[in-house]
């Protein structure tokens, strides 16, 4: 049994995730192996800028274990393109967003009483341009003007994130060199050097970290 970290490319790190001591898995190496579901204790999907329909073996791969470990019942939290894939393999629809990319730093919303642990609202990383829809028994747990499904718990057991908590300094910088020019034309209007200026709340961290404990108890 142990904890795995699914990373789809170098300049999406897992963050403040590391410090779970997990086995960071990283997929676009050619030589990278999945574990069997029956060994996950937590799995936990990063990011990425490729599409939940591209059509790479690892991809589909990865989508055959996400759906063994759920239905294990084992914990999941999915970020970003790993709650799109997530949110695919319950049966929802994943598609871009009409209302157009989200890109740096905007407030959410909770949008459930349960779940104390939650702030009502907080300041978060976006970094997407697909949505999807809610997966069937799924919990909507926060939204914001441009996106309506930012997060969702499956089963008490899986958490699907379309934004980014686990950013620290140094992997925003990362994410910004390696991806500038996907912020152009944000719903925000947001500059690089706005969204590299931008301060990360520390609150973000206690509670992805929170998110992780429920899950996992």
């Amino acid at each position: 049994m142990g904890k795995f970290i699914l990373q789809h490319v170098p300049f999406e790190k897992p963050g403040i995730l590391e410090q779970l001591n997990a086995k960071i898995i990283k997929m676009y190496e050619g030589d990278h192996s999945l574990p069997k579901a029956a060994d996950v204790e937590l799995m936990i999907v990063l990011g990425g800028p490729m599409g939940v329909n591209d059509n790479y073996d690892w991809l589909i791969a990865e989508k055959e274990l996400i759906g063994e470990v759920i239905a294990l019942h084992k914990p999941v939290l999915g970020i970003c393109l790993g709650a799109q894939l997530i949110a695919q393999v319950l049966g929802a629809d994943v598609y871009p967003n009409e209302n157009g990319k989200e890109v740096g730093f905007k407030e959410i919303k909770r949008q459930v009483n349960a779940y104390s642990f939650l702030p009502t609202e907080l300041k978060v990383l976006h970094w997407h341009g697909d949505t999807f829809d809610l997966p069937d028994k799924a919990i909507r747990l926060y939204s914001s003007d441009a996106c309506y499904n930012q997060a969702f718990i499956y089963q008490e057991k899986v958490i699907g994130l379309q934004f980014h908590m686990e950013t620290t300094t140094a992997t925003l910088k990362g994410l910004v060199e390696a991806d500038s020019e996907y912020i152009d034309g944000n719903v925000f209007g947001y500059s690089e050097k706005e969204i590299l200026n931008a301060q990360i709340p520390a609150q973000n961290e206690q509670v992805l970290l929170k998110m992780v404990d429920y899950i996992i108890k």
